[in-house]
């Protein structure tokens, strides 16, 4: 229940939900015309600062460089992927799908081809405010075996609801397998809370961050006239916003609850 609760407090901050919010009190203070005003002007400025695509890469870059990957990337006992890439084998989709975050998956393969070490472990069972049909480790691992990671050499964790249980489940299972470095596959946005729970979690292992799915990358010159239209708001420079927003509201939630 507390996870629930967790996940609605999460959606109502979120940019959209908060322009929301303020343009139905607009509608609602007919006879208030100050605070009607001010309400609007407030959905307007949330609305033209969180889609503004120079303060959106701003936001995006101060987290996603916070750990940039090693090179060369050394070897350790195992590559971890967390969970929140994958897209489950439901109706009408044929196939278990990659998301936006797909990129940890391909990643974790892709370091498995390259010798970086001898197992994978996929984790995650179903996040807070999803529907699945079995846990998405174990639709992870089929993914990974059909770009070529033999399933002899995936290891599946499928009760994590979250970042913290990730590290809390998975802490004794490195100390069954012996694992001392491990290689952290997540998103680059979510790089930032993984390592300090992890950390924080189970101290006795070393690990590597190994960041995927960036979203702000350095950036070309272009002239001042595309530049100029990154004011506009755009659907893609909210989204990007709220992923976010996201982060630094989960970490914060997380250094309150003494986990990172």
């Amino acid at each position: 229940m507390a996870g629930f609760l967790y996940f609605i407090l999460l959606r109502l901050l979120y940019p959209t939900s908060i322009v929301l919010v303020l343009l139905v009190v607009t509608m609602l203070c007919r006879h208030r015309p100050t605070l009607r005003r001010w309400s609007f002007g407030l959905a307007l400025t949330v609305l033209l600062v969180c889609g503004n695509g120079w303060v959106v890469h701003g936001v995006v870059r101060y987290l996603e460089w916070q750990y940039l990957p090693p090179d060369p990337m050394p070897t350790a006992d195992a590559i971890l992927v967390l969970s929140g890439g994958i897209r489950g084998a439901q109706p009408p989709r044929a196939t278990v799908e990659v998301n936006e975050s797909g990129d940890r998956v391909l990643y974790g393969a892709e370091l498995y081809r390259l010798g970086r070490a001898p197992k994978v472990i996929c984790t995650g069972n179903v996040s807070t405010g999803s529907m699945r049909r079995r846990s998405e480790a174990e639709d992870m691992a089929d993914l990974l075996v059909r770009i070529g990671v033999p399933r002899a050499a995936i290891v599946l964790e499928t009760k994590a609801l979250n970042t913290h249980d990730h590290a809390v489940n998975l802490c004794p299972m490195f100390a069954a397998l012996e694992v001392r470095r491990v290689l952290l596959v997540t998103s680059a946005l979510h790089m930032t809370r993984s390592v300090g729970v992890f950390r924080r979690a189970c101290p006795d292992v070393d690990y590597v961050p190994a960041p995927t799915d960036f979203r702000a990358v350095a950036r070309l010159p272009v002239p001042w006239h595309r530049s100029a239209a990154n004011l506009i708001p755009t659907p893609q420079a909210l989204v990007d916003f709220t992923d976010a927003a996201h982060e630094y509201l989960g970490m914060a939630y997380y250094r309150l609850r003494g986990w990172m």
